[in-house]
């Protein structure tokens, strides 16, 4: 629950052929084995060098989850090499801290919050650092993402720490506007947590919640996240970012809008946008039927 430091340089040949672990999520079961130490990034490089001494364009990818799952896993790496790597492009996907563990806040000082999006910075500030010696073109970073990602995108095009990172931006089905993105709701869901965590009334609050275990707290965050409504499905349970005075500067984000470098952006919805998810959602199991479907697997029950 805090900002997330710059890598130990290391002296030798790193092994970085296996992918890192997931963040820790609650709800865990898509991710059994997720770990808080999990703030790496997957590079995929074309295997020649690039002719032109500027390098490759790099893409990194932001994944969504509602600020609550996902990974920088969740996707088919060998499609990826053949549709984009292949054309020339470096593709990148990184982690950041996820639900409790990356959004907690108290509204104050002492705990903003916005630790996820802070992790994305400093992702980016490695890319940057490192990316030159990948045959990459520090100058042609585009960073993209879908849902949470998308949204994560958008908060990064107008937080100033972040302005000479990348230099366009793709943002799909994901906003910094959106209700899922931003909104002091967080600060309330993070009370439920002080509370059910035991930690309510600790002279260090913070202090008290580091010294828990992720089992703990993710265990805590199961106490009162069984209660999630419907209404709830897109927010899950509100851990998410937030306006504070580090961040945005104390701006809004209208406002960090309108003061905010203009960069290429390119922005997609759909036409039925959360309605799948929506429908999906509520489908009851005995509807789950051969009979009810024109096309199934031949193992379907």
């Amino acid at each position: 629950m805090a900002k997330p430091i710059p890598p130990t340089p290391w002296t030798s040949p790193l092994s970085a052929k296996v992918l890192g672990f997931t963040c820790a999520t609650y709800p865990d079961f898509l991710y059994p084995d997720a770990k808080e130490d999990c703030l790496t990034l997957n590079l995929i490089k074309p295997a020649k060098p690039f002719s032109d001494s500027a390098g490759y364009p790099v893409m990194v990818f932001i994944h969504g989850g509602a600020f609550a799952i996902g990974s920088s896993a969740d996707m088919n790496h060998t499609e990826i090499a053949e549709r984009m790597v292949t054309k020339g492009i470096i593709f990148i996907s990184i982690n950041y801290r996820l639900g409790p563990f990356g959004f907690f806040s108290t509204g104050d000082s002492d705990a903003p919050g916005n630790y996820g999006l802070w992790d994305q910075i400093q992702a980016l500030k490695f890319i940057q650092k490192i990316i030159g010696n990948f045959d990459g073109n520090s100058k042609a970073v585009t960073i993209f993402g879908e849902s949470a990602g998308g949204a994560s995108v958008s908060w990064l095009t107008i937080t100033p720490e972040a302005k000479d990172l990348f230099a366009r931006a793709i943002l799909m089905s994901g906003s910094a506007l959106a209700p899922f993105a931003h909104t002091d709701q967080v600060v309330a869901t993070s009370e439920k947590l002080i509370e059910t965590s035991g930690c309510k009334g600790s002279a260090n609050i913070k202090k008290c919640l580091k010294q828990k275990s992720m089992t703990e707290i993710k265990e805590a965050t199961a106490k009162f996240g069984k209660y999630m409504t419907k209404a709830d499905l897109v927010n899950t349970l509100h851990f998410h970012p937030r306006t504070d005075d580090e961040l945005l500067h104390g701006l809004s984000v209208e406002e960090a809008i309108k003061n905010a470098d203009k960069k290429e952006h390119f922005i997609g919805i759909c036409s039925l946008e959360y309605v799948v998810m929506e429908q999906g959602c509520q489908i009851p199991g005995k509807s789950e039927k051969s009979g009810n479907f024109r096309e199934f697997p031949a193992n379907f029950p």
